[in-house]
């Protein structure tokens, strides 16, 4: 037991010694924390800057981007030729001119064929080719349209949908495929944009048409009437179009500017395709016009929306962008 005591009592003054060595180290410690904490703040100012950095080198770059995937030059000078060509004046001045109404769908067989169908089917301006554009649409699509038996409705189908995971992204850009072979097979002397789940009025091309004719305008729009599912109505429609008041709904475009297309790349721009297709034409000079009357019935497809799963035959990208 003596023993253990004295080694206690030997190892006494290397305690003391240890202790009074901590005690001195406490305020470098302390210091060495100051030091740690200011060099967070920094590296967390230095992140901020980067990061604004970057979001104004983006911002920079944004319109370079657009300009190399729109082709906004070649684009201006396709549209300066077209008016130099003969059979640019025919839409103007084709007493009776063919209209091709576009309509991508999907599976909405119902609001196909008892709303928006209906609706172009009765226009007063009597002389159109329906395109009716099935975005990898399955079977009972094709056969509810065959029993329309009118001879104006045409129906494609494309092979697969060009869909995304993200809802919000798919209504951004999903149809763009389908809108697109819509334009490449249009036969008529004007093109008109139209939903499968919105109604024409009854004189809403006619109308717009008349507008476009008389001021050799090649794009016309009109306004819409937003219903949405809770009961409530808006009316959308601004001249010129800016984002959120505007609507390609039943707009006649000049046949001949059917190279402006639907970019699937518009999300990665923050915009719907339809928002950045007329954004195209008015930093091209297209030249556009709008009548201050509501025209169309609009259906937001957000407001509405059920789910629809992906369907097998979907190209999907569900990091795309």
């Amino acid at each position: 037991m003596q023993i253990a005591v004295d080694h206690v009592d030997a190892l006494a003054p290397r305690i003391d010694a240890l202790e009074v060595r901590f005690e001195e180290l406490l305020p470098r410690l302390d210091a060495l924390g100051a030091e740690i904490a200011a060099l967070r703040e920094e590296l967390r100012e230095a992140l901020g800057a980067i990061s604004e950095d970057a979001a104004a080198l983006r911002d920079q770059q944004l319109p370079v981007l657009r300009a190399i995937v729109t082709e906004e030059t070649a684009t201006r000078r396709r549209l300066e030729q077209l008016r130099r060509e003969p059979d640019y004046a025919i839409p103007f001045e084709d007493p009776d001119p063919l209209v091709t109404v576009c309509i991508p769908t999907y599976d909405r067989v119902s609001l196909l064929t008892e709303r928006a169908l209906p609706s172009v089917l009765a226009q007063t301006h009597r002389r159109l080719e329906v395109l009716v554009v099935g975005d990898a649409s399955p079977p009972e699509m094709a056969t509810a349209l065959d029993t329309l038996g009118d001879e104006r409705v045409r129906f494609v189908n494309l092979t697969h949908r060009h869909a995304t995971t993200d809802a919000d992204r798919h209504w951004m850009v999903g149809s763009s495929p389908a809108r697109n072979t819509g334009y490449e097979l249009a036969t008529g002397d004007w093109i008109v944009d139209f939903d499968d789940d919105d109604a024409m009025r009854p004189d809403a091309i006619e109308t717009v048409l008349a507008k476009a004719r008389e001021q050799r305008l090649e794009v016309v729009y009109g306004k819409l009437e937003a219903h949405f599912a809770d009961g409530t109505t808006e009316i959308i429609g601004r001249f010129p179009p800016t984002v959120h008041q505007f609507g390609w709904q039943g707009a006649v475009v000049h046949s001949g500017l059917r190279f402006f297309g639907r970019h699937s790349v518009a999300v990665a721009f923050g915009h719907p395709n339809d928002w950045f297709r007329v954004e195209n034409m008015m930093r091209a000079g297209v030249r556009l016009g709008m009548v201050d009357s509501v025209l169309y019935d609009y259906y937001p497809a957000r407001s509405w929306r059920s789910e629809t799963p992906v369907p097998d035959n979907a190209f999907t990208e569900e990091h795309a962008w």
